[in-house]
């Protein structure tokens, strides 16, 4: 889509409407045709602030999107300001035909804090649990998912990136009907439907799983529901932060302070770089990592088995520059590569460097995202035209080991 992206001037969102739409055959597109050109740029300017619009990778007759609103005060005006509004009114008939059944809406809270934008975080495949609870979602719940269900999660690759519980404020837009649950909706991303398939082996093997799982089930009216939502390239685009090469961004001392263990990594590596390719090699790593000197110097040994060759990762922190620098050494010339240069802000840490890759100069970015304590995602990308576009073309997904 050519048009520019509009974004909301709302930056916190207290109150979240998750909406789950059955769609008619071949409508769900239509939609968000109609959705994307003018239903999000409409909303935000009525004050709502629309977080993502997903594909139900399994079923290709639901439409999944979610909006927040600063509070329920603000949600009542906004909704009327929307639906009240001449953007609605014009194209209402044409995007209810598309429709079946909108009425599967959870009114919801997000449980730390009131910034749950997916953006930075937003990948290929997020997925949404939802547990319906048959006792209101209290305090109680919150604690015995944050101590024995989301560790588990991390350790076996998918660490919660969002949650939420169900908000019991009264419905002030009764015109939209919301569902009456006892709701806790948590979001992961992965990279692939291979990476949440590799989650759900280890997940199943986790006997730290084996003895929360019997638990769960007891505060459950019903088997967990998990959404698989394919973000919308519209989302993506929206939600994703754009590498703007710069030599000046910085970090703290601390960045790599989750760093000391032993990881195991999943890999995935385009098998031709710079070419257009969308063939990717899939392999597994491990990485013993070790912070130095008080966080000024890091280091991590990389072993790739199936590839009979390993490497060596040394980053510094220029105390007075407050940036990052990082080396990259494998055993196959035993030469140093340039560094790329930055740090952290919040959880995603950007680092960039110029280089060459067969023979072409090229703009490097290396992309960390802190996914918890136990749980991390690394990606490269190269840009053959000076930063004008980005080909990703190695990922992986570290997860901790015992």
């Amino acid at each position: 889509m050519d048009q520019a992206i509009y974004q909301s001037a709302v930056e916190m969102s207290s109150v979240v409407e998750l909406r789950q739409y059955t769609m008619q055959p071949g409508g769900r597109d239509k939609l968000i045709g109609m959705f994307e050109d003018r239903f999000v740029e409409g909303q935000e300017a009525a004050g709502m602030r629309v977080l993502g619009q997903f594909r139900d990778a399994r079923d290709p007759n639901r439409f999944v999107w979610m909006r927040g609103f600063r509070d329920m005060p603000s949600r009542a005006d906004s909704l009327q300001s929307f639906y009240g509004g001449p953007v609605w009114q014009k194209d209402r008939d044409a995007a209810n035909a598309t429709m079946v059944d909108a009425s599967d809406v959870l009114l919801l809270r997000p449980i730390d804090g009131a910034d749950v934008s997916l953006a930075r975080r937003m990948t290929s495949l997020m997925v949404a649990t939802v547990y319906l609870l048959n006792a209101p979602v209290n305090d109680e719940f919150v604690r015995f998912f944050k101590e024995r269900v989301a560790p588990v999660m991390a350790a076996t690759g998918a660490p919660p990136i969002a949650t939420f519980r169900t908000e019991y404020a009264e419905n002030n837009f009764p015109k939209l009907p919301i569902r009456a649950d006892n709701a806790f909706v948590w979001f992961a991303a992965y990279e692939s439907a291979g990476e949440y398939d590799r989650h759900l082996a280890r997940l199943w093997e986790s006997k730290a799983w084996s003895g929360a799982r019997p638990e769960l089930a007891t505060r459950l009216v019903s088997d967990p529901v998990q959404l698989q939502l394919a973000p919308t390239q519209y989302s993506l685009k929206r939600n994703v932060e754009p590498y703007q090469f710069t030599l000046e961004r910085t970090g703290g001392l601390h960045d790599f302070d989750f760093l000391p263990g032993t990881w195991h990594l999943d890999n995935w590596r385009l098998k031709k770089r710079g070419v257009g390719s969308h063939e990717w090699d899939e392999f597994p790593s491990t990485s013993k990592g070790q912070v130095l000197m008080g966080g000024v110097v890091n280091v991590d040994e990389n072993d790739f088995p199936t590839k009979g060759w390993s490497g060596v990762t040394v980053r510094h922190f220029d105390l007075e520059r407050r940036q990052w620098s990082i080396y990259w050494i494998n055993n196959r010339d035993g030469k140093m590569q340039l560094p790329v240069v930055g740090g952290f802000d919040g959880d995603i840490g950007l680092f960039y460097g110029d280089d060459v890759d067969e023979g072409r100069p090229i703009k490097v970015v290396f992309k960390w995202t802190k996914l918890g304590p136990d749980a991390a995602r690394w990606e490269q990308s190269f840009s053959y035209d000076d930063g004008k576009t980005w080909e990703t073309n190695w990922m992986n997904v570290l997860t901790r080991k015992p």
